[in-house]
């Protein structure tokens, strides 16, 4: 073999290490391109919870102050009642003594306590729909507190939103998708169930139905 036809054979092997060289790179760069876009959507999201959390906080002041007001109403209505007690209890110590020669009289205050007895009523409608709002305002606030608990931490706040846009993935998955190990996988999954976030079924995990 000639020493040119050896060089041709070198520079052919080069040629071949530099094809190869620059498809992985060009591999490389698209796998880059693509871990950039995961990452811009989930900041995206990151946003747009942020955001929703605001809108829920902005309800939840809305629906205190509500309480606030209602409460006053009440506490209004307590005391035109206690009034109207009092004065049902006067007008019953002078029909007393009037004895019979009053029955209009008479008939009038059964007509007044008809209408207190719808009072009273409405009153404890009132009561109970309050008693539903309180416990509505209970329920997004322990929900928001939960969220929050987790918003704090890092990254299970991405193991969340995977979980709630794809509905449930195995260990396996999440790992690989993650970039971490299981071990590790574990211990955040462990810390998101304790706090209700998440479920574990047959080694799959999903999110909590209150989450969804």
């Amino acid at each position: 073999m000639s020493l040119f036809e050896s060089q041709k054979k070198v520079l052919e092997r080069l040629n071949n290490q530099v094809q190869e060289l620059s498809d992985q790179l060009k591999k490389k760069e698209e796998e880059t391109e693509e871990k950039e876009r995961r990452i811009n959507e989930l900041q995206k999201k990151i946003n747009e919870e942020n955001q929703a959390k605001q809108e829920l906080k902005s309800k939840i002041e809305e629906k205190t102050q509500t309480l606030d007001e209602k409460d006053k109403e009440l506490d209004a209505l307590k005391n035109k009642i206690q009034e109207l007690e009092n004065k049902n209890k006067e007008l019953e110590n002078k029909i007393e003594s009037l004895g019979d020669r009053d029955k209009k009289r008479v008939q009038e205050l059964q007509v007044k306590e008809g209408k207190l007895r719808k009072l009273e009523e409405t009153i404890s409608e009132k009561e109970m729909r309050i008693k539903e709002l309180e416990t509505k305002l209970n329920h997004l606030e322990e929900r928001e507190k939960g969220t929050r608990k987790i918003f704090e931490k890092d990254p299970k706040y991405k193991i969340f939103y995977i979980l709630r846009d794809s509905g449930s993935r195995s260990f396996e998955e999440l790992s690989k998708t993650l970039g971490i190990t299981i071990v590790q996988l574990k211990t955040y999954i462990s810390d998101l169930k304790s706090h209700g976030l998440v479920n574990i079924k047959a080694e799959q995990i999903e999110i909590s139905p209150d989450y969804r």
